[in-house]
């Protein structure tokens, strides 16, 4: 089994979770330049209303905003001045600030736009929003692939890529890191089917005061690695109970198989249960795919549902290529589940089970779960990341 340490679970985990405050439209940046009439980088110069009467906005209403830069240009070319007002679930815009505005025909800002100032998520990647908007703008670049994110948390360093609520992430333990006690596994055989289970406390990172446990299980035969080795996890928006689905990613012309692991995070009382399920690989495997991607590449993960006997009795074997060169038309500004073309015959749709349960699931869920993106923006973070596991 797979040398893991609680902590490099729990990093696993925390890698692929997106905390946002409300629920909000998802789109790439790609898909955001198309729909906007025209991007520009904005300046809050007054408000009529310095707060909002919405009480879970933090800003002002009818704000007047001036054009400082202009990243996409509307045709006809016209003036970009206009007015926001903050939402609970969107723009918190105060005088003095700057933002990046996707705009409409009539200068109003679209679900894309935000703030250029502060340090939590959304903000950063915004930032990164503006680099790749004036490289493309300036012919430095030729897509608009999502940015890959660099951070340190937890004695781990890591690089991400976000699509659409989807992941793609990299991880590495810090040489000082402090060690943390192995999880102990169990093992069962379910249906011809090896599962390890483990159960790893959840301590708050802050006060170390225990918050609840995650129940963890792994499928198949996962090879073992070193605590210290480079691990990749892909989130695909896959959630219990959920069909048994066999993984894998390509990166050009180059093809490997991810393991898959699923998770209940059982928090103290009153805080719910948050249910995972993650495709990942580690160690050599691991780094081939960081190499391959340094050059800006096409990234593919899909993850399909096998039969039982696939999934059961033959952990090797994916679909039939038929079935993927079907899906080969998808383009880069695609990310999601992709339904059987029209001549699939709907009767061999296999079983499918709950991911803890086991029991059968009253609706088949989407038979194809894909991610595409591109690499291209790679480059701006590799360096860093290298650098912080380094010796």
């Amino acid at each position: 089994m797979a040398s893991m340490t609680a902590i490099a679970i729990l990093y696993f985990l925390a890698s692929s979770t997106h905390a946002f405050t409300c629920a909000s439209e998802q789109f790439t940046l790609s898909e955001a330049y198309k729909a906007a009439d025209s991007i520009i980088v904005a300046l809050i110069t007054e408000c009529q209303v310095e707060v909002s009467s919405d009480p879970y906005a933090s800003g002002g209403d009818d704000c007047s905003f001036i054009s400082l830069e202009v990243l996409k240009d509307s045709a006809p070319v016209r003036d970009h001045g206009g007015v926001a007002s903050s939402s609970g679930c969107g723009l918190s815009v105060h005088v003095g600030s700057q933002y990046l505005l996707f705009l409409d025909s009539v200068n109003q800002p679209m679900a894309p736009s935000a703030s250029l100032g502060g340090a939590y998520y959304m903000s950063r990647q915004t930032v990164q929003y503006l680099r790749i908007l004036r490289d493309f703008r300036n012919g430095h670049v030729s897509d608009l692939a999502e940015p890959w994110m660099y951070e340190e948390s937890r004695g781990y360093c890591s690089i991400k890529q976000s699509i659409k609520g989807q992941q793609i992430s990299f991880s590495r333990r810090m040489p000082d890191a402090p060690s943390e006690p192995e999880p102990v596994w169990t093992h069962e055989t379910i249906n011809g089917e090896t599962v390890h289970r483990a159960t790893v406390p959840l301590v708050d990172d802050e006060n170390r005061i225990p918050v609840g446990a995650a129940d963890i299980v792994a499928f198949g035969e996962v090879p073992d690695r070193n605590v210290d080795a480079l691990f990749l996890s892909v989130s695909l928006q896959d959630t219990s109970p959920a069909a048994v689905r066999r993984a894998r990613i390509s990166v050009g012309d180059r093809t490997w198989s991810l393991n898959r692991m699923e998770a209940n995070l059982l928090l103290r009382a009153g805080a719910g249960v948050h249910n995972s399920i993650e495709y990942w690989t580690a160690g050599e495997t691991a780094e081939q795919i960081l190499e391959a991607l340094v050059q800006p590449s096409e990234i593919v993960v899909s993850a399909t549902i096998v039969s039982s006997q696939e999934a059961f009795g033959r952990p090797d074997v994916f679909p039939p290529e038929e079935t993927a060169s079907q899906l080969s038309g998808s383009t880069s500004d695609y990310v999601g589940p992709i339904p059987l073309s029209e001549s699939a015959d709907s009767s061999a749709m296999p079983n499918v089970r709950a991911a803890h349960s086991y029991r059968i699931e009253e609706e088949a869920p989407e038979p194809v779960l894909r991610l595409v993106s591109r690499s291209t923006q790679l480059s701006g973070v590799i360096k860093s990341f290298h650098a912080c596991y380094a010796e």
